[in-house]
């Protein structure tokens, strides 16, 4: 609430200078950065003094170009404030704790290589990885076949602390144990964020305030974005139909894009109960009422332009393409969209929202991330000798992380060089506060894929959801119960 009356402030004394903020590269408000007579020399609990012998760590990763091909290793300097921070963060770790951190990153598409990988050492009985950094819906079912150490019995790992995801450890964390951690070790927690992306030059061309007050009032709805494709919609080609060539209030695609609702519209799918067992809570009519909605916006409002999913996510490029090129109002992409050269050289200034919400009454904004969001896992075949200081590099990889990477990729890369709007940058602090993390999106594959359901009722055009959860509840009970069964013998 402070934040958004905070926004409102803002709004209302400077509305007449937005336009001037948007084109201003050294906006003037405080960002919180640390001043450069100030440091904070560690965030950590790890003695200062613990240090080993210079071993070599050996991470294992999925290195994709645009994802999370920096997330654990860059060869040198560049310039770039994100790959020298990360650079710098991996010597702050070296030097710290006397260790060498060794990239074994794998250049595949697929997130299930590394993992694979990694399942494979371990029934080799092979200590060749020490770190897994993988995708999140892969790594965690791993979890599930004794692949990994239990985090939580490492000394030096305090998984409470900030610069871990908290959302994340409640969601799969399971009678005390947790196999898989995230947060600001990884950069794919804050790039996989599906955002909105809003071209502000329209939006005054047509005198409609910008998506920041909608926000901030509690307006920012699926029917009031329904409204505004329709408004901003424009037969470009004169063709006498919507069609490739028009001005679109609103791009998007039937695919990963519309899995951003489960947490947008608050429809948790499976949730721990009070004895900390995972259920299945999902609202159908409340999913039904959301698909209506979202299929009035995607098919019915007369405004948007959707595409088909695609092979390795290339439906996001020419969405973020069309976007940039100022052919459409707005747009719903996942925040690594603003990385790419051509929303950094776009002409028109933007705006960035989180996804709207289901309807004004709902209390918060949610953001959902990708399911492809890297998790770190220790493999159960490092030595008892060695975990230790596994442990201890994990940790100072993440407060490190904190420390360094995420003011260069926060501050200074989005809030700086990619978006110079001050209003925008209070919009990415409230995207970031409420992260809804669905056991049943990281446990996608264990559990039946529930919430893929989404992307098939969006593809069929057609409200299905009472016939698609016909019989879902009964089976993901049944695959639930697989699950915490699994997880129990893990318990032995």
């Amino acid at each position: 609430m402070k934040k958004f009356l905070a926004i409102l402030l803002t709004l209302a004394t400077l509305a007449s200078l937005l336009v001037a903020c948007a084109e201003s590269d050294t906006p003037e408000q405080n960002t919180g950065a640390v001043s450069e007579t100030e440091e904070v020399l560690q965030l950590d609990n790890v003695p200062a003094d613990l240090k080993f012998d210079g071993e070599d760590i050996v991470v294992i990763s999925r290195s994709m170009q645009g994802w999370t091909q920096d997330e654990v290793y860059v060869p040198e300097l560049n310039s770039e404030p994100v790959n020298d921070a990360m650079f710098n963060r991996n010597v702050a770790v070296s030097d710290r704790l006397g260790v060498n951190i060794v990239s074994a990153a794998i250049e595949d598409p697929s997130a299930y290589v590394p993992v694979e990988e990694v399942q494979r050492a371990v029934k080799a009985g092979s200590a060749d990885y020490d770190l897994l950094a993988g995708a999140a819906y892969v790594a965690a079912p791993a979890a599930l076949d004794g692949t990994f150490y239990d985090l939580t019995d490492l000394q030096y790992l305090d998984l409470e602390q900030d610069y871990w995801m908290q959302d994340y450890n409640d969601a799969i964390s399971y009678q005390g144990m947790q196999f898989t951690a995230t947060g600001m070790i990884a950069l794919s927690t804050y790039r996989f964020a599906f955002v909105t992306l809003f071209n502000k030059e329209e939006f005054d061309n047509k005198a409609v305030p910008y998506l920041y007050e909608a926000v901030a009032n509690n307006e920012w709805t699926l029917d009031y974005q329904a409204s505004l494709a329709e408004d901003f919609y424009r037969d470009t080609n004169g063709s006498g139909k919507a069609d490739e060539g028009d001005f679109f209030g609103f791009v998007s695609c039937w695919g990963i894009n519309v899995d951003a609702y489960w947490a947008s519209c608050d429809l948790p799918i499976v949730e721990k109960n009070a004895q900390g067992e995972y259920e299945f809570v999902l609202d159908i009519a409340r999913y039904s009422d959301v698909m209506d909605k979202v299929l009035y916006l995607l098919y019915d409002c007369g405004g948007t332009s959707v595409y088909d999913a695609i092979t390795d996510n290339v439906e996001q490029d020419l969405m973020r393409e069309v976007f940039s090129r100022g052919e459409s109002a707005m747009t719903t992409l996942r925040l690594v969209a603003v990385e790419q050269p051509d929303l950094r050289n776009m002409e028109q200034a933007y705006g960035i929202v989180p996804v709207p919400k289901y309807e004004a009454s709902q209390p918060e904004y949610g953001t959902i991330m990708h399911d492809q969001f890297t998790v770190f896992c220790i493999p159960v075949t490092v030595s008892s000798k060695k975990l230790e200081m596994v442990g201890a590099t994990m940790e100072v990889m993440a407060s490190e992380s904190e420390r360094l990477v995420k003011p260069a990729y926060y501050e200074i890369a989005l809030k700086r060089k990619y978006m110079s709007d001050p209003i925008a940058w209070d919009m990415l602090d409230l995207i970031f506060d409420v992260m809804r993390i669905d056991p049943a999106v990281v446990y996608v594959n264990a559990l039946g894929g529930p919430h893929q359901t989404i992307r098939t009722i969006a593809s069929s055009k057609k409200n299905t959801v009472s016939s698609t959860c016909k019989r879902m509840d009964k089976n993901v009970a049944k695959q639930i119960s697989k699950l915490q069964n699994k997880l129990d013998k893990l318990l032995e």
